[in-house]
């Protein structure tokens, strides 16, 4: 079984798996490298349709502007449509799996049809999500930038998840992982990353949740 993981997440989001690692014993250091600066949104946004791409994206956009009653509201998964939701703001289309942003955006085209679409993301963002839009009906709002932290964790892990492909970014300039260490992504685009650095992932998260991270740890036997 993993007895210890480092998941690159600050402590303020710890959840699901904290508590489950907490009553079996787990180790466990959540650890974001990243911290994040506010994007100016320098237009006014009149799409059909606006798509969150997180929860932080949700956060500095509504701290910018206010969404209009006639907006639709789509996202990437399900615990951005609970964030949403928290803040009285409906959410007519949900990401099935949050973790493969390509998938979720063929998804999200047949939805669309012919309505216009603005995803609000951030700076770093790789736009999966665009992929399969029609370019000539989405654009993009940028609402923050991540400035990546790198810090030296000394201790060893048994498990990484690696949240995002910055927090990998910050991990890799000052640490090493082990050949035993298994190495989780938080979706696909994480996974390219790792693997661009010649990392091997063990395991790739689907719906990028802490629920399915609990149910890889309980039938994990090292």
């Amino acid at each position: 079984m993993i007895r210890s993981i480092l998941i690159t997440k600050s402590k303020d989001d710890k959840g699901a798996l904290y508590d489950y690692c907490i009553s079996q014993n787990i180790a466990i250091l959540y650890h974001s490298f990243l911290t994040f600066k506010q994007v100016n949104i320098s237009e006014t946004t009149t799409s059909d349709v606006l798509f969150f791409s997180s929860k932080r994206a949700v956060d500095y956009f509504h701290q910018q502007t206010k969404i209009s009653e006639n907006t639709t509201i789509a996202c990437i998964g399900e615990s951005t449509k609970i964030h949403l939701q928290s803040k009285g703001i409906p959410v007519h289309f949900v990401g099935k799996n949050a973790g493969q942003p390509e998938v979720i955006s063929q998804e999200l085209a047949s939805w669309l049809g012919d309505r216009t679409i603005t995803v609000v993301l951030a700076k770093e963002s790789k736009k999966s999500i665009l992929t399969q839009l029609n370019s000539s009906k989405s654009s993009c709002c940028i609402v923050y930038e991540t400035i990546i932290n790198s810090k030296i964790i000394e201790q060893q892990f048994d498990c990484i998840v690696f949240t995002s492909p910055s927090n990998a970014e910050g991990f890799l300039k000052e640490n090493t992982i082990s050949e035993t260490t298994k190495v989780i992504a938080w979706g696909e685009t994480t996974k390219r990353y790792l693997m661009k650095n010649k990392l091997t992932v063990w395991k790739t998260l689907k719906s990028a949740s802490e629920e399915e991270l609990i149910e890889i740890v309980k039938t994990t036997i090292l």
